[in-house]
């Protein structure tokens, strides 16, 4: 990629660029009108949503985690319940119930880390605040965003050893390799003179002011470099790693200074194969924190229909989204359900005597169907010859 960097892997192994990522989770013990209140604890099993002994394992006895206890995704750092607040909870286990739901605080979907801290206070109300807070150690990573202080951001392409890296006269081998291609049409020519600023602080021990209206003259700077025995234009013979031949052009090589981004792979990756699907489309969830499915769009579809793959076509968008079985009613055309004491489909309009024959469709378009029905429309739908002959 144009703006990729090459990194010297060994610099990495020393150390080089690598960072700690916080995330903070919270978690409070809410008191609700009636004398009902949230309770801070390890849930026990018969709690609605409890999501299995194996998750809640790390808890101490009062329900929160301990520091320096290394926890991964869907792990729980605060256990918590609370009582049933909805009428339609209290309906589900009678009035008065008192079935109270899980509502622990839990680690990202897809990340990891080390519990670094965790605080124990009151918010101005007086409740109960916990908050924990996960630490994480990154080390570069093909993928992981860098960039100058010139707006020259790019990701890593590729972790070369130093063995394979170029090298100078000197044997200084860069961490960093950046393609010159970045240069002429963003023309951020203050990153080349940081790196011949940079190069001359490193040989004189000083440093070189950059700011744009007191900055030190570049002719200045590129007379010290040829009395200091470097060539003015900071560019230096450089030999290849790999074969130990020079190189044919001189490489300009000096220091310069580069920050590491909040963009990380870490934090990016995702895939999916199976997993949750949404409550009203049967679709499957979107985004990476939901553990999502990948989008199939339009533009996919139409690569699809150019290749004339029917088949992969209808995997990805129907068996593999939101395929389902609807009986439809030859005899008026309209959506009829399966009835359980009959054992048989039944027709909305002709009751149990309608030809009810099972249709493969997309939940959403039985959704689509019910949308124009509650408009005062009726779809009809005809059931067609290969269903006929198959009942």
């Amino acid at each position: 990629i144009e703006d990729a960097l090459v990194f010297n892997k060994s610099s990495v192994d020393r150390g080089f660029m690598r960072s700690t990522f916080f995330r903070l989770y919270t978690a409070e013990e809410r008191k609700y009108p009636g004398g009902q209140e949230d309770r801070i604890e390890i849930p026990e099993p018969g709690v609605r949503g409890f999501r299995g002994l194996e998750l809640y394992k790390k808890l101490d006895p009062d329900g929160i985690i301990s520091p320096e206890v290394e926890v991964s995704g869907g792990e729980v750092l605060v256990g918590k319940t609370s009582p049933p607040r909805f009428l339609e909870e209290f309906r589900e286990f009678g009035f008065g119930a008192t079935a109270r739901k899980d509502a622990s605080t839990i680690l990202r979907h897809g990340e990891k880390g080390v519990v670094d801290s965790v605080f124990i206070t009151e918010t101005h109300e007086g409740d109960k605040l916990v908050k924990v807070r996960v630490r994480d150690y990154r080390i570069p990573e093909i993928g992981d965003k860098f960039a100058s202080r010139h707006g020259q951001k790019g990701v890593i392409g590729l972790l070369v050893p130093q063995y394979d890296m170029p090298y100078t006269e000197e044997g200084i081998v860069p961490d960093i390799v950046i393609n010159p291609h970045a240069f002429p049409s963003r023309m951020t020519l203050g990153q080349l003179i940081e790196t011949l600023s940079g190069k001359l602080s490193a040989l004189e021990g000083r440093t070189i002011d950059a700011t744009p209206f007191s900055k030190e003259p570049i002719e200045e700077i590129k007379m010290r470099l040829l009395k200091k025995g470097y060539p003015p234009d900071g560019r230096e013979v450089m030999y290849d790693g790999r074969t130990g031949e020079i190189i044919g052009q001189p490489i300009l090589i000096g220091v310069v200074y580069y920050q590491r981004l909040h963009h990380m792979v870490a934090d990016k990756f995702h895939a999916r194969a199976r997993g949750p699907v949404q409550l009203l489309t049967r679709q499957p969830t979107e985004g990476r924190a939901r553990e999502g499915g990948l989008r199939f769009g339009e533009m996919e579809r139409d690569a699809l229909v150019g290749h004339g793959t029917a088949m992969v076509l209808k995997e990805r968008l129907l068996d593999n989204s939101d395929r389902t079985i609807v009986y439809v009613c030859n005899k008026c055309g309209f959506i009829g359900w399966f009835d359980r004491n009959k054992n048989k489909p039944v027709c909305p309009i002709h009751d149990d005597k309608g030809e009810l024959y099972p249709v493969e469709m997309s939940y959403a378009f039985k959704l689509l169907l019910q949308e124009l029905m509650s408009m005062g429309i009726a779809p009809r739908l005809q059931v067609g010859e290969p269903y006929e002959k198959e009942v």
